[in-house]
């Protein structure tokens, strides 16, 4: 037996676990499409408001957070890999897990945890609390979906109508990791049933540990950009906050010579270069591949074109970025701020004036 870990509710035996199909999934509202948009509507909301702390982050103390202990229960390589794959594969979950990184998603996955239930078990009940998200390793279920009658209620005991069949792969109840909202379904198992849960808690102090992290990074990017260098700790964590992370394939241009600039970028990983393009053809003139090299930051300043294209080079790269209209939002025109205290900032003397 394995033990649930902080918060699971849930334990058991280590799931013997067949292939799994990432495709098929549902939460326990999948019933029609219009249930379908609207959820999806709904966690792209959630998702835009609270990026980086992750969900219902803004409960939990900082204390909790950094008291709290990541659960890890063992996986072979091959359940670790399925369990990868349907997180990376399925839409939901890129909603879920999108802004994870790959140390953060290896915690997420030690945190689900085995358990095994036999065939007929209503194993999340319609109406009741959700607290956790369930993959199938193996076995079959079934979903059922009971509707209101004319009174507006729903019949103690009825489980309503078979809506979904779910086998190995399959995964449900993702939406208690998003709100605190009663189950919109029941799941039975058909046949003895091996699944792999997570606890909206273990979910949501991952989360909010993984956002720490990205955060303080973030931060130390930014203290190392010339033109940032007046702003204190407040200032550059507002900014931290809405810095974007964009990808980029080789060859794929991030900026543009001769475009008006709005954002400037930060490298997050892999290579790019900087090519400005003449008579003569084109011609590198810098090359940015470590971590925290940082471009573009004149369009802060300025509305003037770019004098270079920066494009993405090697195998590729991951850049985090912050439009102009953000920063002026967040602290007002950064020329404001540098010119406070001009001499420190000769480079950028010509945008002051």
């Amino acid at each position: 037996q394995v033990p649930p870990g902080p918060g699971m509710g849930c334990g058991g035996s280590v799931p013997t676990v067949s292939k799994m199909d990432p495709k098929e999934h549902a939460d326990e509202g999948d019933h029609d499409a219009a249930d379908i948009a609207a959820e999806e509507e709904k966690m792209r909301s959630h998702q835009a408001k609270s990026r980086r702390a992750g969900v219902a982050a803004a409960s939990l103390s900082t204390h909790d957070i950094d008291n709290y202990q990541k659960p890890i229960h063992v996986k072979d390589d091959a359940a670790g890999a399925q369990i990868r794959e349907i997180i990376k594969s399925n839409d939901k979950m890129k909603v879920l897990f999108g802004e994870v990184g790959e140390e953060q998603l290896s915690d997420v996955i030690n945190a689900f945890a085995p358990t095994n239930v036999p065939a007929g078990t209503d194993i999340i009940k319609q109406g009741d609390q959700g607290d956790c998200l369930y993959i199938i390793a193996d076995g079959t279920v079934d979903v059922f979906v009971a509707r209101p009658g004319p009174d507006g209620k729903i019949v103690e005991g009825d489980k309503g109508q078979k809506v979904l069949t779910l086998s190995t792969g399959g995964l449900f109840g993702e939406l208690a990791l998003m709100y605190n909202a009663p189950r919109a379904a029941t799941v039975t198992s058909v046949t003895e049933v091996n699944l792999w849960c997570l606890a909206a808690l273990d979910f949501k102090m991952l989360l909010a540990k993984a956002g720490q992290q990205t955060m303080a990074k973030y931060q130390g990017w930014l203290s190392e950009v010339s033109i940032l260098k007046a702003l204190n700790h407040y200032e550059l964590s507002q900014l931290a906050d809405n810095l974007e992370s964009e990808a980029f394939e080789a060859g794929e241009d991030i900026i543009r010579q001769g475009e008006v600039g709005d954002k400037f970028y930060i490298l997050e990983d892999g290579q790019a270069a900087a090519i400005i393009s003449g008579d003569g053809g084109d011609l590198e003139v810098k090359q940015y591949f470590k971590v925290g090299d940082y471009f573009g930051e004149i369009a802060l300043l300025t509305d003037e074109p770019r004098k270079a294209t920066v494009r993405a080079t090697g195998e590729g790269c991951r850049v985090v970025s912050l439009s102009k209209e953000d920063f002026n939002n967040l602290l007002g025109p950064i020329s404001d701020i540098l010119k406070k205290d001009a001499e420190r900032y000769p480079e950028y003397a010509d945008f002051l004036k």
